[in-house]
């Protein structure tokens, strides 16, 4: 059960060093601003609620906590892709921000 609580965490992680990795590549530097900005490829959120949701899915089941968790998540998703233009976030970032959630989930999931 405590791959539940690792998944998102591993899933933030992930999130967040592709994003430091493509704006050191793009800028080819980061400032200490750059590492906290909001933002970019791909979704933190996304990423972290995705992997919520389907790692309660995998390891409770489809009952209460899973549907609670599943609705929040789309709510957080929505509002994302509400205020993409505050936090510059586009469709396939929220995308990219999924499958990566998902896909560590499955990984945790199976070793």
């Amino acid at each position: 059960m405590i791959k539940v609580f690792i998944a998102p965490l591993v899933a933030l992680l992930i999130s967040h060093s592709i994003k430091v990795y493509l704006r050191i590549h793009k800028n080819k530097k980061l400032n200490k601003h750059q590492r906290h900005k909001g933002g970019g490829m791909p979704s933190g959120h996304a990423s972290t609620v995705s992997s919520l949701t389907l790692s309660l899915y995998l390891y409770q089941g489809f009952d209460t906590l899973f549907i609670v968790t599943f609705i929040f998540s789309l709510v957080i998703l929505r509002s994302t892709m509400i205020r993409k233009k505050d936090t510059k976030h586009t469709l396939l970032e929220l995308l990219v921000g999924i499958i990566i959630g998902m896909l560590t989930s499955l990984v945790i999931y199976l070793i």
